[in-house]
């Protein structure tokens, strides 16, 4: 089987473009939202019960979970309290 590799050529060619504090907001991105669906697996939970408890849509936080959404501080403390664990850490 032939591989595709001018698109891989392409990805990174697009990737080596991206500016470093994007590529370093999108990296954040999908690491807390890998934490949140850990956390949310730990405990049982399924994204609509934390839709519910953070009274937002279901759709919304699927979008979350895919990766690459610019989280709001005030996002990520409703659902660090609504999931009780630090999604950040910040130096006192």
């Amino acid at each position: 089987m032939k591989q595709d590799v001018s698109g891989a050529k392409h990805f990174h060619e697009a990737l080596a473009a991206t500016p470093k504090d994007l590529r370093q907001q999108m990296e954040w991105s999908f690491h807390i939202a890998d934490e949140i669906e850990d956390v949310l697996k730990a405990k049982g939970m399924t994204q609509k019960e934390l839709a519910q408890r953070l009274g937002t849509s279901a759709a919304a936080v699927s979008r979350w979970l895919g990766g690459g959404h610019n989280f709001t501080l005030s996002t990520l403390a409703r659902i660090s309290v609504v999931l009780d664990v630090p999604l950040i850490s910040v130096p006192n």
